[in-house]
């Protein structure tokens, strides 16, 4: 394993009296390349991050997925190995013990080719194929049983793609929504014995067929967690874009986040009775540029989310925005420096100006917050690190 730790360049400061920041500026990162999206996941004091990097100077788009780790809660990193992937795009990474993590990752440049990479013990197992057509893939882990989500094109029609892995046994599902019209997954999130899946369909749906218009309508998936038999999609909301909508669960309400078509806006909704009706939207962000949703989650007593805004013509600024079951806003903080990505990021700048569409963040049982992202500083992509404390 070849360690790299944190240079000794970190900021700590107070947000009034309730919140404290304290980041490293910048991850030690290979120098020939530049970071875009990315996950992270957490086991115990085990943090394990995906990055997806990008050489800009190579002829030919070469795509390398990172792994690095963290057994100190992000106090220093090693690089654990570098999976070269042509054309790999949505690097997802899931933690399910301290000695045990399962990477997925789509192959653009094969026909989107999903595959998934098991590591054991620090070792990585041979990668399990999931075939061709898949789109965002991410995964999620309970109780000892594992899953694989993708968007997968199949003859003219988009399906959902389920993989669950059980006690060694491993079943494969393909979910047809909307009579197989234009969809899109996002996150599942796990509600008692059931997996909430956001469906995003370019169009309106009026119970037999799709009908496109220029707004996007999000839906509710439930999935049997034992069968994978799924249920009649419920409507959430008809003014959704297409970008990474995300669905927090906490205590016992879901909560939606979602930016318009034109990715000015970002706005939540909410459901009292897990997903069978939604309240009121409430605006979160506004931008006269871009709004980019990175990252949501539940912590203790309120949904944190980390969003990036273009404040002005190619600077994005990132921050931290957090409300409680109630819908009240309680912060909204500037997550690190302002990002001016420049012409040495390539054809990246142009991709992902914004540092790729999500970053990773997860929630420790003390309270904390570690979010990993992307930004440019300095000109060029290079992955950055925070524990965040909201009270």
């Amino acid at each position: 394993m070849r360690k790299i730790l944190f240079a000794a360049i970190s900021l700590s400061f107070i947000i009034g009296s309730a919140q404290k920041i304290e980041f490293v500026k910048k991850l030690p990162f290979p120098d020939s390349i530049v970071s875009s999206e990315l996950t992270m996941s957490l086991h115990n004091n085990h943090l394990v991050a995906s990055i997806l990097s990008v050489n800009p100077n190579a002829a030919k788009p070469t795509y390398r997925t990172i792994i690095m780790e963290s057994d100190n809660l992000g106090n220093s990193w090693s690089i654990r190995n570098e999976i070269l992937a042509e054309e790999a795009a949505d690097p997802w990474v899931t933690m399910l013990d301290d000695d045990q993590f399962i990477f997925t990752d789509i192959s653009e440049g094969n026909r989107f080719h999903l595959k998934s990479f098991a590591n054991i013990n620090g070792k990585w197992q041979p990668p399990i194929s999931h075939g061709l057509g898949h789109d965002y893939a991410t995964s999620l882990s309970d109780s000892g049983s594992h899953y694989i989500f993708s968007t997968q094109k199949v003859g003219p029609n988009m399906v959902l793609y389920v993989h669950k892995t059980e006690n060694g046994a491993s079943i494969s599902q393909s979910i047809e929504v909307f009579n197989g019209a234009d969809i899109s997954f996002k996150k599942p999130v796990l509600v008692n014995d059931q997996i909430a899946i956001p469906v995003v369909l370019r169009g309106s749906w009026d119970g037999k067929s799709s009908t496109y218009f220029n707004q996007m309508t999000s839906w509710l998936l439930m999935l049997d967690k034992q069968s994978l038999s799924a249920s009649t999609p419920s409507l959430i909301t008809n003014l959704s874009g297409a970008k990474h909508h995300i669905l927090v669960k906490g205590n016992d309400k879901l909560f939606y986040f979602y930016t318009d078509v034109e990715r000015k806006e970002l706005k939540v909704v909410a459901s009292s009775d897990l997903g069978k009706s939604w309240g009121y939207s409430k605006l979160v962000a506004k931008s006269a540029h871009l709004l980019n949703l990175d990252a949501a989650t539940w912590l203790k007593d309120q949904v944190v989310v980390v969003f990036t805004d273009e404040e002005s013509e190619g600077s994005f600024q990132k921050y931290v925005w957090s409300m409680n079951q109630e819908m009240e806003t309680l912060n909204r903080i500037r997550l690190g420096a302002l990002s001016r990505p420049d012409q040495r990021n390539g054809w990246v700048i142009r991709a992902w100006p914004q540092g790729g569409d999500y970053c990773g963040m997860v929630p420790s049982e003390s309270g904390e917050l570690y979010i990993m992202w992307s930004a440019a500083p300095d000109g060029i992509f290079n992955p950055y690190f925070a524990k965040i404390s909201l009270k």
